[in-house]
């Protein structure tokens, strides 16, 4: 595979994306694809979904789509959280052939590793990884799942394995037809959904320093801030679902279910799965979750958002400031500069894109603050939790919600890269001061 030298690995990966996403939908529009007809935005905006991990529907999964429709949202769901690059790999890797530089390009700007050193020892990594949680997940859910094998083994079967994929990529699709809400009262069941989730959204970089490489105490930079931040974030969710929902949605619950519950909807802001109808819970955690879906999962990882490292730099680089100093330090180890302008960027561009989009749809749709805010989010940050407005969206409002969901799967500096071309000039211009605050 040779890359041409005209298209850059971020401009390469949008197109690659969006092929796939085209054939996911071509798939999709076969007539034993669906229980119905299927028309070509429906089946577009649910392969794109699958394929960015997100999970927002405008048909339900369950019952408009048959079995081969739900194993083509499979393939996709798998494909997007492996990574489209990681994927064709393990293609190429398959047939013997040799990986050139360009593609391992592809695969660090796919799944925003740190350098091109032991790419491939990365990848491989990466799918035992994921077959292996996936399967203890299915495993796991095989047994606590109840009636699971009313339809069958086949079909049960299916579903461990459907649910344990969509888990554990962060996407909440779901062949249930209600999301987990069935399984309220399940607590080992919602743990397993938990944990898949949870791993899923830590990032592989993670996963392989703390379940193959085994460095505890050793851990890199990079994993003690998404560790510090994704904690902060889970604790923080958990303890103001758990106080604010205490004599409302967790009534019927005792004291064990209260907090299996409180933290689960801490957990969900990657993934899209709930317990509890979203349009029941309270306005401020409503908006909380808007902010928790909004940092989002780790980078190298499933999920979307503009990234709990870029949230914690962006909260050092604050707190630098604020006492005088021009280095980020953590930890006795100082943050790049150039990784710190890049967490800015991120936040910015992501923030524009939303308040854009959210005022955009607004105007079009005509319909209230809150729900629309909910529904960008969401799609930008490749989560899934709706307020129930997707379907009622007209075409334009699914084609942008479409659009932020392929967005929030390349990356936001992927889409800058795309958009902007390199600067070739090597011109340095005098410095001036402007007034700031």
């Amino acid at each position: 595979m040779k890359l041409n030298n005209k298209f850059r690995p971020a401009e390469i990966l949008i197109f690659s994306y969006g092929a796939v996403g085209l054939l996911g939908t071509l798939l999709l529009m076969l007539p034993g694809a669906a229980t119905g007809q299927t028309s070509f935005l429906q089946a577009w905006f649910t392969a794109v979904s699958a394929l960015t991990v997100t999970g927002l529907t405008v048909v339900p999964t369950a019952s408009h789509w048959t079995m081969f429709g739900q194993t083509v949202l499979l393939i996709l769901m798998q494909i997007g959280g492996l990574g489209l690059m990681v994927f064709t790999t393990i293609f190429f890797m398959a047939l013997g052939l040799r990986i050139q530089l360009a593609h391992r390009a592809l695969i660090v700007q796919d799944r925003n590793t740190f350098s091109m050193a032991g790419i491939l020892r990365l990848v491989k990594s990466i799918i035992i990884l994921t077959l292996i949680i996936e399967g203890v997940g299915a495993l796991l859910m095989a047994f606590l799942t109840p009636n699971l094998w009313d339809k069958g083994i086949g079909e049960g079967l299916f579903f461990v394995i459907f649910q344990s994929v969509s888990a554990f990529n962060g996407v909440g699709l779901d062949v249930t037809g209600q999301s987990l809400i069935i399984y309220r009262s399940y607590p080992a069941l919602l743990c397993v959904y938990m944990v898949l989730i949870f791993l899923g959204s830590l990032g592989y970089v993670v996963l392989q320093e703390i379940l193959v490489l085994r460095k505890w105490r050793r851990m890199s930079l990079h994993s003690r801030l998404v560790f510090w931040v994704t904690g902060m974030i889970i604790f923080i969710g958990t303890i103001f679902y758990f106080f604010s929902e205490y004599q409302r949605l967790l009534a019927d619950l005792d004291l064990p279910g209260k907090i299996v519950e409180s933290l689960f909807q801490a957990v969900t802001r990657t993934a899209g799965f709930t317990t509890v109808a979203v349009n029941n819970w309270t306005e401020p955690f409503i908006f909380l979750m808007i902010m928790m879906m909004f940092i989002g999962a780790s980078p190298g990882s499933v999920g979307g958002g503009i990234k709990t490292t870029t949230v914690g730099t962006i909260i050092l680089a604050i707190w630098a400031i604020a006492r005088g100093r021009k280095e980020v330090v953590l930890w006795e180890r100082e943050i790049a500069p150039e990784s710190v302008t890049k967490a800015f960027t991120v936040a910015v561009i992501a923030m524009l894109l939303v308040s854009f989009s959210t005022l955009l749809i607004m105007v079009i749709e005509k319909l209230p603050f809150m729900p629309v805010l909910f529904e960008v989010v969401s799609a930008l940050a490749t989560v899934g939790l709706s307020m129930g407005i997707t379907g009622e969206l007209s075409p334009f409002g699914q084609i942008l919600l479409t659009i932020l969901m392929f967005i929030g799967r390349i990356g936001v500096l992927s889409l800058v890269i795309f958009l902007t071309k390199q600067e070739q000039r090597r011109l340095r211009y005098l410095k001036e001061d402007i007034l700031i605050g």
